[in-house]
């Protein structure tokens, strides 16, 4: 069986602590998830050509994990994009994407470029360009309409990714469902409704994940690298995983 393969275009959470690009990753080079501000310049840096992405995953409207969608849209218009582009996301996506765009890139939207806008809600599942994926609602900003976490597979690999979140019961079932974990850890022990902590939260994200799974941390906050003991695995920006079980 096929490796499946992780690239980070970043690993950071919001506030970019110790200059690292904010979170996001590929999957097998096609399948990006999150769309942070530097996703264009990531991907370039990368040797990824933009135009090659199938598929674009978002778990939320936050800043950190969107706006780098219009560089990527730019990109499409204006550099030879002409097969579809799937964009997965909560209600409202391209609600959002359109006004977005609309003040700081008018016309963004009049491209011959086909874009697909999938929405997903809690509980559904969706399977575009090979990649299957099943939305769970987590714990994070309740000002945003909602907040998703996703099991995946692709190929015969299944992973799970907690977009950002506390630790609540719908990240706890994606850990118990995920031979591999994609998961956010924000800072080494501060306690918020928002988001995990290295020292509290990931012992118990560990423990409800199956024998052997294997947990990755991402969207870090300060320390949280330096902190890590054995036994946990924390991504490194521009990193690239291969994962064969």
């Amino acid at each position: 069986m096929a490796a499946l393969e992780l690239r980070f275009i970043g690993t950071g959470n919001a506030f970019a602590p110790g200059g690292l690009c904010w979170n996001g990753f590929l999957a097998n080079g096609v399948h990006l998830f999150e769309a942070p501000p530097q996703a264009l310049m990531a991907l370039n840096a990368l040797g990824v050509d933009p135009n090659a992405i199938e598929t674009v995953v978002l778990s939320h409207h936050h800043g950190d994990h969107f706006l780098g969608l219009p560089f990527l849209l730019l990109h499409w218009k204006y550099r030879g994009r002409t097969r579809p582009v799937r964009i997965v996301g909560p209600a409202e996506t391209e609600a959002v994407a359109r006004q977005v765009a609309a003040r700081t890139y008018p016309g963004l939207f009049d491209s011959p470029v086909p874009i697909e806008w999938l929405t997903i809600r809690p509980g559904e599942r969706l399977s575009v360009a090979g990649l299957a994926v099943e939305a769970v609602e987590v714990l994070h900003d309740r000002k945003l309409n909602v907040n998703l976490g996703f099991a995946c597979e692709l190929g015969r690999h299944r992973f799970g990714y907690t977009g950002d979140s506390a630790l609540c019961e719908g990240v706890l079932d994606l850990a118990r469902r995920s031979p591999l974990l994609v998961s956010e850890c924000a800072s080494v022990d501060n306690e918020t409704d928002l988001h995990m902590n290295l020292l509290a939260d990931i012992p118990r994200l560990r423990a409800a994940m199956p024998e052997g799974g294997q947990l990755l941390l991402t969207h870090l906050g300060e320390g949280v690298a330096e902190t890590a003991g054995a036994g946990v695995e924390v991504a490194r920006d521009f990193g690239r995983y291969l994962f064969n079980a």
